[in-house]
């Protein structure tokens, strides 16, 4: 995240101790305001690996039937395949032109990213970062991990699954689980999501329920309907973060702000970059 956001908690302390308004610790406001972009960077990880190659990977690649119980058969995922398939396609994943190289190795894929950008808010890319591809019963699963990785000039601490789920109609599915989150503003993250989108959209809607902790303090985030597009800010969603100290809550309607109300109904609005 840019500068705008390594300020927040900074703004938060400052706009929260004004004589009229509650004193609350600036990493309730940061729960409200970082935990749905970094439930929004899982969710362009995911659709940057899933979206583009995914029929490939689901109906094209050669497979061995198994059984699956009453006589039925599951296509297994080539995983070494899926993995290959995916290395070639870093450039059209990652731009610009140059920035990313990719190799495969059985299941697993290795980036190297400099200064890249990914659909849907995934910016300034830097840093390593590995998968594992591996069949769920049919369906493609990755677990990705990171090594000094930075977005948006931060640090960020990259570690998550994706499950993925047969194509419905142009309709994508996945569910994460996650532990991503950038050490500059949180202790321990961990979260559980669900993500939809049209294929080849440029957008996701995404739902989740996560935890994190920063010093003596816990919170739990609740996303629901978060929706982006590429090159826009959210458009819709709302997150509900329950702390010791009540319910801090924001929402997202389009515009580059995003409101966060206190437990004492106090309103701060902080800037999107977007």
């Amino acid at each position: 995240m840019k500068k705008t956001k390594r300020a927040l908690g900074f703004l938060s302390l400052l706009a929260s101790a004004g004589c009229a308004d509650t004193y609350y610790d600036p990493y309730y406001y940061d729960t409200a305001y970082y935990d749905p972009y970094y439930g929004a960077y899982d969710a362009a990880w995911s659709y940057a690996w899933v979206d583009p190659v995914y029929d490939d990977w689901y109906y094209s690649l050669p497979v061995q039937p198994k059984s699956i119980g009453r006589g039925q058969l599951q296509a297994p995922v080539d995983v070494n395949a899926a993995a290959a398939r995916l290395a070639a396609s870093a450039s059209s994943i990652f731009t610009p032109a140059g920035c990313a190289s990719a190799t495969s190795s059985g299941a697993m894929v290795n980036y190297a990213l400099n200064n890249c950008t990914a659909k849907i808010g995934l910016d300034q890319l830097s840093g390593n970062v590995q998968l594992v591809l591996s069949d769920n019963q049919g369906q493609l699963a990755i677990a990705a991990t990171s090594t000094d990785l930075s977005i948006n000039g931060a640090p960020y601490n990259l570690s998550m699954q994706i499950a993925g789920a047969p194509p419905e109609a142009g309709q994508r599915k996945v569910t994460i689980t996650s532990t991503s989150f950038s050490p500059e503003r949180f202790d321990t993250r961990s979260s559980e999501s669900t993500v939809t989108w049209v294929e080849g959209s440029g957008c996701f809607t995404l739902n989740s329920q996560s935890r994190s902790t920063r010093n003596n303090f816990s919170a739990t985030s609740t996303v629901s309907g978060y929706q982006r597009c590429d090159n826009q800010c959210p458009s819709a969603g709302t997150v509900t973060v329950e702390t010791s100290e009540g319910t801090f809550s924001s929402s997202f309607d389009g515009s580059n702000t995003v409101k966060v109300t206190t437990p004492g109904d106090d309103i701060k609005t902080y800037p999107i970059d977007c």
